[in-house]
């Protein structure tokens, strides 16, 4: 005897639940997300700082070799102290930290061979380290605010003022599919948006 199928019921499998877009995600998110078990989280953190934590040792003067060790120790401090990190949404104010004490307790362990190292193809520049890191930071925070913008926003923003070389108006208008004279009303909603974005970042 056949069997129909219950009224109110459907035969086909429920749809996949997509995979988070990562680079949306607050910090705190993030590492929630890893401490989780995400399998892709954990590498969405380190695409987020890992330019940040590589450009220490590098302004410090160090090769590339060294550079790398120091990211890897860096990266190994970061996975053990994930859990009991106390600010989440500070977490590139605790890595530069733990890579700069890096660079340092590299100088103390072996003054004469660090002393050789400094004298490789990155010699120190002028400008103060301080002062590089907090622009990364600040490119980083740019960054993920602008992935939380719509997306429209998002690519006239980035066409105005992340490209290179610079687009004319025309050109950016005729790929939005918007009037030109709209672009800089919208070019001002935008910042302010983008504004917004970064001030709920930075609390």
């Amino acid at each position: 005897m056949e069997t129909k199928p219950q009224s109110g019921t459907s035969s086909e499998p429920a749809s996949p639940t997509p995979p988070p877009d990562w680079t949306k995600v607050t910090d705190s998110e993030l590492i929630a997300a890893c401490l989780d078990g995400h399998e892709n989280a954990w590498a969405a953190l380190i695409e987020r700082y890992g330019r940040l934590i590589y450009t220490i040792p590098l302004r410090f003067g160090y090769s590339k070799v060294v550079a790398d060790e120091i990211f890897q120790e860096t990266c190994l401090i970061l996975l053990e102290g994930l859990e009991t990190l106390q600010d989440r949404q500070r977490i590139s104010s605790w890595l530069m930290t733990v890579a700069r004490r890096a660079c340092i307790q590299r100088i103390r362990r072996r003054p004469k061979l660090e002393a050789a190292e400094l004298q490789d193809t990155y010699p120190a520049s002028n400008t103060p380290i301080e002062e590089d890191l907090l622009r990364l930071e600040r490119q980083q925070l740019v960054q993920q605010a602008l992935a939380n913008l719509s997306e429209r926003d998002q690519k006239l923003l980035r066409a105005l003022f992340f490209e290179e070389p610079r687009r004319p108006y025309e050109e950016i208008a005729q790929e939005l599919q918007i009037p030109g004279g709209s672009i800089g009303p919208l070019r001002a909603r935008g910042l302010k948006k983008l504004r917004r974005e970064i001030l709920k970042l930075e609390k």
